[in-house]
């Protein structure tokens, strides 16, 4: 056997192109990635091309109106988590298969925003990057009750007391502080859209 390859650029988009053509609801972006989108949010599915010479599937939800902004970060269960490029004709159905039965929300299905929600909230800690996706989606779903207080605790949380504030941090607070005013002026939807194009 020879040494490993890592996979080629052509190499990964003529894999993405095998998981596009049973998603086709999905748009496939940069070569490497495949993405759909609802509202305020973006899911992602990145195939990651790892050294070993295996490529890696994840995916994620991120923010449209601040993409740094990103939560529900997946690989899928070891059987399945990488794939080596010898493999990929005789796996990648399997592959497939454990991603829509593994990846939350679900690939198959319409992008829910009230599910999206739920399962971020689940998986929320105390960090500007959560506070500031719950407040999105809650503002963008009409609950600016529960979007206030999420805008709110963002601007609440004191810097870490050993390394210095990072600017996405500094800028998640100042788009909450935005996203408040828009949402007391009753035009959060429009602030949200228009902060997505």
């Amino acid at each position: 056997m020879g040494i490993l390859q890592p996979i080629t650029k052509k190499q990964l988009r003529e894999i993405v192109q095998c998981y596009a053509a049973v998603l086709p609801e999905w748009e496939i972006v940069g070569g490497d990635s495949m993405v759909r989108s609802e509202g305020p949010v973006t899911q992602q599915i990145g195939f990651e091309s790892l050294r070993s010479g295996a490529y890696r599937p994840a995916m994620g939800i991120r923010a449209l109106p601040l993409p740094t902004v990103a939560m529900l970060h997946q690989f899928l269960d070891i059987k399945h988590r990488e794939t080596f490029l010898r493999e990929h004709p005789s796996r990648w159905e399997n592959v497939a298969t454990a991603m829509e039965q593994q990846f939350r929300p679900s690939i198959r299905k319409p992008l829910d925003l009230r599910e999206v929600k739920i399962l971020c909230e689940q998986e929320a800690g105390e960090s500007t990057n959560d506070l500031c996706m719950l407040a999105i989606l809650s503002a963008y779903l009409g609950d600016s009750e529960e979007a206030l207080s999420y805008c709110d605790r963002m601007q609440a949380l004191s810097p870490p007391a050993l390394a210095p504030q990072l600017e996405w941090e500094q800028r998640h607070k100042e788009f909450g502080r935005q996203l408040r005013e828009a949402i007391q002026a009753g035009n959060e939807r429009q602030f949200l859209d228009t902060v997505s194009d």
